[in-house]
């Protein structure tokens, strides 16, 4: 009882709380996650996926898996016409007898900057939540509890507004502030009163060069990104190593929770990350520590206008 005491409470209550529901340790390899703002900003069409399954090996007292699974779908665009940039995300998620979809449509709007290299952009993306509890799994302090639904799935659905600021110098850094589930909006599943949390994230990056000699280039990349819902705080930092804009490799570290593995490649546009994560909080003997698996693809505005422009096609 007191094993799925401890693992409810850690499913219904840190995870939703303090990490809003998106925990990714590949964080850097798409901004849009985060930050509305960050869409159309890398002057590519630009389409990926996410898929996370946290703390492996998680189980309740029955032996069913109940390790949160998180699968995330991006694609965003820029507008030049209208300095401007448009994507959508889709993330879903499942903790426990928790179950959400989300789906949201991001917006941007970049400044013109003398230099060319610089971006300043501002984001807002609109979201809908379609959240499931599956109250039959639940194992409770007090069965049959009138208020508490028994061996039912109840459900709600939840808009919200987050919004994001960005500036960028594509050969040097970028830095990002943002505010997500802003309206805390809420809706009833079951007897429970369901309210989203508002969240700030400040992330930011660094290209370093260390090497760049014509046959060889290698550049150090530290990346960070902090949460906080202004009661609780995680910081996270990565540091990678990417040779001929062709592979990486690096670590994470994330504050009192995990340390991390990551590597990936670079492949006529594609890009595919992974990264396992060994956990380091309470959880440390009870898991098999987290996977994560990231395809991405980018296409640069420059080729798509070369072909257009090409006099073959006048």
């Amino acid at each position: 009882m007191k094993k799925i005491f401890l693992i409810g409470t850690i499913l219904l209550i840190t995870v939703p709380q303090l990490f809003g529901q998106v925990q990714l340790t590949q964080y850097y390899l798409d901004g849009t996650i985060y930050n509305p703002a960050f869409a159309g900003s890398k002057d590519a069409y630009c389409i990926g996926t996410y898929f996370r399954d946290q703390w492996i090996g998680l189980t309740d007292q029955s032996g069913n898996d109940v390790s949160p699974k998180t699968a995330v779908f991006y694609l965003h665009a820029p507008l030049d016409s209208i300095h401007s940039g448009i994507g959508f995300n889709s993330l879903y998620d499942r903790a426990g007898f928790e179950e959400s979809l989300s789906l949201k449509i991001n917006y941007s709007y970049f400044l013109k900057l003398k230099n060319k290299n610089d971006k300043l952009g501002f984001g807002i993306g609109l979201s809908v939540m379609h959240k499931s509890i599956d109250f039959g799994m639940a194992v409770l302090a007090q069965p049959n509890d009138p208020l508490i639904p028994n061996a039912v799935t109840e459900s709600g659905i939840i808009p919200d507004i987050d919004l994001g600021i960005m500036y960028q110098n594509n050969k040097q850094y970028y830095l990002g502030l943002s505010v997500t589930n802003f309206l805390q909006s809420k809706a009833g599943i079951g007897n429970i009163s369901y309210q989203q949390k508002r969240y700030l994230y400040t992330t930011g990056g660094f290209y370093l060069k260390m090497v760049d000699d014509g046959h060889r280039k290698l550049e150090l990349i530290p990346t960070f990104l902090i949460k906080s819902n202004l009661i609780n705080l995680q910081a996270e930092a990565n540091a990678r190593v990417e040779v001929n804009n062709l592979y990486w490799a690096g670590i994470s570290l994330r504050y009192q929770d995990a340390v991390a593995a990551v590597a990936g490649i670079n492949y006529k546009g594609f890009r595919f990350g992974a990264s396992y994560d060994l956990t380091a909080g309470k959880l440390t003997g009870a898991s098999y520590g987290s996977l994560e698996f990231f395809v991405g693809f980018c296409q640069p505005l420059e080729k798509i206008k070369t072909v257009h422009f090409n006099t073959r096609y006048l």
